[in-house]
């Protein structure tokens, strides 16, 4: 009897533990205090902070029943608290420390703690703060969540190499404009708008067929509005200025490019209102605002036009600078499309890490269906190749300038700049393909005798062709050296009468 006695009481002490009544008592308040642990922050919500800035997040931890646990004569000295942040993706922000201990003292005196952080990626990043140690619960095992409540908002900063980026670019691309004015034909041009069947295939394609295709290829790729909306966005823009440059690279008919690109743009003034608030509601939560930049719309037709017509006035009053210029045209165009290219790949390549598959694959589609469709419609109207070449890049480079203002005047940051990642991608994707063209089309010419126009050829292989240009050249000659003397004889006869 007396073994099973001795067994019955192991048992009970094994089940109860050795407690006296100061331990239950005290084990007792331990397993409901393990609930009373809060976390503060000195943010709360949403936290807009700047890219790339050394912050400090200030935490403070504290006891619902403060009173008993800090003033019930116990030595706490070497008890501690662990609270560790999770991040909902760990590569937006860099933290330096992700847990921080608090001594139970410290957590009675409310001492505050911080945490190191910046912000790399733009977008937003959702942190938990985690109880993941705990010495005044003996039986604490898996961490405990504090609070989840905090956001934090990376937003793009304005650095010095964009503005330097932004400056070199600004002045390269006047000058190359100046200097492709220089080089136009007024009499082609009115031609042209006198027969206008490349402006209305570049009007219908980039118009009409670009929007479409960026709707239907945002909603089958992405999941994100944010991305779908800035796709659509970049469909719907204007033609850009580096379609001009890439026209002339290929040789192309650079009348015929610059003209619709004036003409998009002012286009554009009734077209991106058509489409953005048609299909483009569809993509916006319900409290979005799309803004169309009419003035940045007119900012961009004027800083287009007015160089273009500075360099015809070069043309029509020192047509020797213009053939200076015609000589230079192409090693500057290809210097400052590799300017833009390179640096502005430098300059975004946190773009870059924010790309995904889906974003690189809706690019070179939209690429792709830009150049098809206005390559297509262009054989289909029999125009020749050089205006197909114009039609087909112009339908595929957009203004991405203006795909951008509109998302920045339409969302809030980061939204915005998150919103922006799919009109990066494409501009960024845009240029190297084209550049490795352009290396094969130039060598297979300079080697080959490929790619020339057949126009070219006979022009140049017409008899008598060069009587007829020397013919020109004397009559050129002649014509300038007649307006040099007279231009000098009324000076002479101005001088006379003065004295």
């Amino acid at each position: 009897m007396l073994p099973w006695l001795i067994l019955l009481l192991g048992c009970a002490k094994f089940a109860i533990g050795d407690k006296s009544p100061e331990t239950l008592w005290s084990n007792g308040h331990l397993e409901t205090f393990q609930s009373d642990v809060y976390l503060e922050t000195f943010h709360s919500g949403v936290w807009k902070v700047p890219e790339d800035t050394p912050l400090n997040l200030t935490l403070s931890l504290g006891f619902n029943a403060s009173d008993a646990v800090c003033s019930d004569g116990r030595d706490l000295t070497e008890a501690w608290l662990e609270v560790t942040v999770v991040l909902d993706e760990d590569w937006k922000l860099d933290i330096v420390n992700k847990s921080v201990q608090f001594r139970v003292a410290e957590v009675c005196a409310r001492v505050n703690k911080s945490l190191a952080f910046s912000g790399y990626y733009w977008g937003l990043t959702k942190l938990a703060f985690f109880l993941t140690h705990n010495d005044l619960d003996p039986y604490f095992t898996n961490a405990t969540l504090l609070r989840d409540d905090l956001r934090i908002t990376v937003d793009r900063k304005t650095q010095t190499v964009d503005i330097l980026f932004m400056s070199f670019g600004t002045v390269f691309v006047l000058f190359n404009n100046i200097n492709m004015g220089a080089q136009l034909d007024l009499k082609v041009i009115m031609g042209v708008l006198r027969r206008p069947v490349g402006p209305v295939c570049g009007f219908i394609s980039q118009f009409t067929c670009m929007p479409l295709v960026t709707y239907m290829m945002g909603n089958v790729l992405f999941t994100d509005p944010l991305q779908r909306l800035g796709l659509f966005t970049l469909g719907c823009s204007p033609g850009g200025t580096s379609s001009n440059f890439w026209t002339l690279m290929f040789d192309g008919d650079i009348n015929l490019s610059i003209t619709m690109t004036i003409i998009s743009l002012v286009a554009a003034l009734g077209m991106m209102p058509l489409w953005m608030f048609t299909l483009g509601e569809n993509l916006t939560e319900e409290h979005t605002h799309l803004h169309i930049p009419f003035s940045n719309l007119v900012l961009a037709l004027v800083s287009l036009t007015v160089p273009i017509v500075i360099g015809m006035l070069i043309r029509w009053k020192r047509r020797s600078w213009a053939e200076k210029g015609s000589k230079i045209i192409k090693p500057f165009t290809l210097m400052v499309l590799f300017f833009f290219i390179t640096v502005g790949t430098f300059n975004s390549y946190k773009v870059m890490v924010l790309m995904t598959w889906q974003m690189v694959v809706a690019s070179l589609m939209v690429l792709i269906c830009g150049y098809s469709f206005g390559a297509t419609l262009a054989t289909i109207m029999c125009l020749p190749r050089k205006q197909i070449i114009a039609v087909s890049i112009e339908t595929a480079f957009q203004n991405g300038a203006v795909a951008l203002m509109v998302l920045k005047f339409s969302l809030p940051s980061p939204y915005s700049d998150l919103a922006s990642v799919p009109i990066f991608s494409t501009i960024l994707l845009a240029g190297p393909p084209l550049l490795l063209a352009y290396i094969i089309y130039y060598l297979s010419q300079r080697f080959c005798g490929c790619c020339a126009d057949k126009g070219q050829l006979e022009h140049t292989n017409q008899p008598g062709q060069e009587v007829v240009d020397l013919k020109r050249s004397a009559e050129d000659i002649e014509s300038t050296s007649a307006r040099e003397t007279s231009e000098f004889i009324s000076d002479a006869n101005a001088r006379s009468s003065k004295q």
